[in-house]
């Protein structure tokens, strides 16, 4: 028996045997072709991508609208080749290089993964694994070789070094109860078709794939994280009456959807969803979300700077989608790593200190303009909020209210119907700006707090560098304290606040935030009818009491554990 631990993308227990996954391993070799050959190569090339793109039409069609995430995802990578950039690049490595088809397509797409893996933003790094995809379907087509289809005839657990999202999603209506793979985060296109296919999966498992043999057991536990090889007769009997909780607890849950997130004593407690795709809105809204409190952006710039109708038609779609419910719409959140370095004209060095976020945003406005105004156009299709990341200084907040005021009279001036006020907030998660949140307090309509980029700033720790991600502790009694006067400080001044970020989505601290006077999360969706069954057994007194206690500890692993026990109570099936 092996426990291997990972990161936990989608909640359940699975019990089954593993089906293991090669990855396809088509190496190119660096090959030339005579000027007689090279229009030869190049429609090699054009019908290799008409062929992959009619393969994932189909694939696309088949999925239907139960698994329009799956859907959307094809049709990121239908359009990706589609690109006539993409086109533009290989034809060129073809004509004027003298490549083969194969080797010119293995070039360029090469450049394209280097980019996307080194970014800094996780959402965007995790589109490294789309240009695999692409790159390897294009390949097979090139190369005359046949994709293998597996098709598993009882249930398995799925483990691979790296699942593509054609991968993922032709498996959706298969017998997969489980995914276990080495690589991926929670951003991961495997972790989001897993949730939205509610099936436990466990990503960034690092060398499962090399562990594991077909026909091996697995354990798949979605709450921790941990995936068991062979598990000895004691632990497997304990993983089956865990699997039998877990049934009946989310059974449990899906009826209590429609209830209110309100404790025992009357306090209710607003609940909204974070998402990374306009199509997850409807899956939060089934989950039970009141609206949207975090809208991420930054899928919008996977193939680039899109401009404003593209920005206009995607949020005048998610406004559409909520009928009447709020959304806010975070703008751009990303570094200046090398993928934006042919924008920007400048490298970072380290572009998590750097020029990310609102600092590349102002520094190219462009950027941030057309978000502004697609935004702010939008608004008159239904209720909208923009909010401002890595807010560092009082100067920064100042300079981009003054440009999304310019914008406005621009569209004001132009005839351009808009709503009469749109919100501006910020997402506090710079230790500058909590410090000195009541000279902030006058600027802003509304603030959330950033938990995860809070902390990682807070405590100087990067949270998945395996070195010294023990030392990410949300509940460090600095962090804590950093909160709280956020909290005091927005309710003195009358002025809304939330919490954004995956420490909210964690049901053990649901309790210890309340405490501290929060009564709005913005959280994964698949979190809510958890976090909403916490809600609902607890006093608002009882809350305070933990967040207290807490507060008074000495260090993060005295309230981990507190919290530990309190929410073993409060959900025994569940752990």
């Amino acid at each position: 028996m092996e426990t291997i631990k990972g990161i936990p993308v989608s909640p359940g227990i699975s019990i089954a045997d593993a089906a293991l996954l090669r990855s396809d391993n088509l190496r190119i070799h660096r090959r030339f072709v005579g000027k007689d050959d090279i229009e030869s190569e190049v429609r090699r090339f054009e019908r290799a991508a008409r062929k992959a793109g009619r393969d994932l039409d189909i694939q696309i069609e088949a999925l239907g609208e139960d698994l329009m995430i799956a859907a959307q995802v094809l049709q990121t990578h239908r359009d990706m080749l589609d690109d006539p950039g993409l086109h533009s690049d290989v034809l060129t490595r073809i004509r004027e290089n003298n490549f083969t088809a194969a080797y010119a397509v293995s070039i360029v797409l090469g450049e394209y993964y280097d980019r996307f893996e080194k970014m800094e933003s996780e959402y965007l790094s995790e589109r490294s694994h789309d240009i695999k995809d692409i790159e390897r379907q294009l390949l097979t087509r090139i190369l005359g070789k046949r994709r293998e289809r597996r098709v598993f005839r009882e249930n398995v657990t799925v483990v691979a070094h790296n699942l593509t999202p054609s991968q993922t999603a032709s498996m959706a209506k298969e017998m997969v109860v489980g995914f276990a793979v080495d690589v991926g985060g929670r951003t991961s296109h495997t972790a989001i078709l897993a949730r939205a296919i509610q099936v436990p999966a466990v990503v960034g498992l690092k060398d499962i794939s090399r562990k594991v043999v077909n026909g091996d057991t697995l354990v798949i536990d979605g709450y921790t994280g941990e995936v068991i090889v062979n598990p000895d007769k004691k632990t497997l009997a304990i993983y089956r009456r865990k699997a039998r909780y877990s049934e009946k607890f989310f059974s449990q849950l899906q009826e209590e959807i429609g209830w209110p997130a309100e404790t025992i004593d009357g306090y209710e407690i607003a609940l909204s969803a974070n998402i990374e795709l306009p199509e997850e809105i409807s899956t939060a809204l089934e989950w039970g979300a009141k609206g949207i409190g975090l809208y991420r952006t930054e899928f919008l710039y996977d193939q680039g700077f899109p401009d404003e109708e593209l920005h206009f038609k995607t949020y005048r779609k998610a406004v559409k989608t909520l009928r009447g419910r709020e959304l806010v719409i975070r703008t751009l959140d990303a570094g200046a790593d090398k993928f934006h370095e042919e924008f920007v004209g400048f490298a970072e060095s380290n572009p998590f200190l750097g020029c990310r976020s609102i600092r590349l945003c102002l520094q190219k406005p462009d950027l941030f303009l057309s978000q502004v105004r697609a935004a702010l156009r939008v608004s008159v299709f239904g209720p909208i909020k923009i909010m401002l990341p890595m807010i560092s200084t009082i100067e920064e907040l100042r300079t981009a209210k003054e440009m999304i005021a310019k914008v406005r009279e621009e569209l004001a001036a132009e005839g351009v119907e808009m709503a009469p006020r749109v919100p501006v907030g910020i997402m506090v998660e710079v230790p500058s700006i909590a410090l000195i949140i009541d000279r902030v307090a006058d600027e802003v309509d509304f603030f959330s707090i950033g938990t995860n980029d809070l902390v990682q700033y807070s405590l100087a720790v990067d949270r998945v560098n395996e070195h010294v991600a023990h030392l990410y502790q949300p509940s460090h009694p600095g962090i804590l304290r950093l909160i709280r006067e956020v909290i005091i400080t927005s309710n003195r001044a009358d002025i809304p606040v939330s919490i954004c970020g995956e420490m909210c989505s964690e049901p053990a601290y649901i309790l210890l935030l309340m405490g501290l006077g929060l009564r709005h999360f913005s959280l994964s969706p698949i979190a809510i009818p958890t976090v909403k069954r916490v809600i609902r057994q607890v006093t608002m007194k009882e809350a305070v009491k933990v967040a207290d206690e807490c507060l008074d500890s000495e260090q993060a692993s005295e309230s981990e554990e507190l919290l530990a026990k309190r929410v073993k109570k409060l959900l025994p099936d569940f752990f």
